[in-house]
């Protein structure tokens, strides 16, 4: 699900500002972690079945993160979660074919 970088993305990584930054006021450093967690595009290539299994250890990783109280990462990855399967996904030219078991498990998340 990775891209490549090109100098666009890395323009707008630079010009994005700093999650990490005391000198942000609270709102504008919760604005960054979201754009950090709907930086997401759907390759059309790449099955949904794939995206379900991806999604399925998405939710566990974020679980994980939260049970560990480090919330910012999973803000993110809830955010990206929520963004794929809400947003992206259902576009996807194969998105109403797809009954994998994950499709179910994740409906159930949402």
């Amino acid at each position: 699900m990775d891209q490549p970088f090109t100098v666009n993305s890395l323009k707008k990584l630079a010009a994005m500002p700093d999650h990490t930054d005391v000198s942000l006021s609270p709102e504008e450093r919760v604005r960054a972690l979201s754009k950090l967690g709907c930086n997401i595009t759907v390759n059309e290539d790449i099955t949904p079945r794939r995206y379900f299994r991806s999604g399925v250890e998405m939710e566990r990783m974020a679980s994980v993160y939260l049970e560990e109280g480090n919330l910012e990462n999973a803000f993110v990855l809830y955010n990206k979660f929520i963004t794929l399967f809400v947003e992206k996904l259902p576009s996807h030219r194969d998105y109403q074919q797809c009954a994998v078991p994950e499709k179910q498990d994740i409906m159930k998340v949402l």
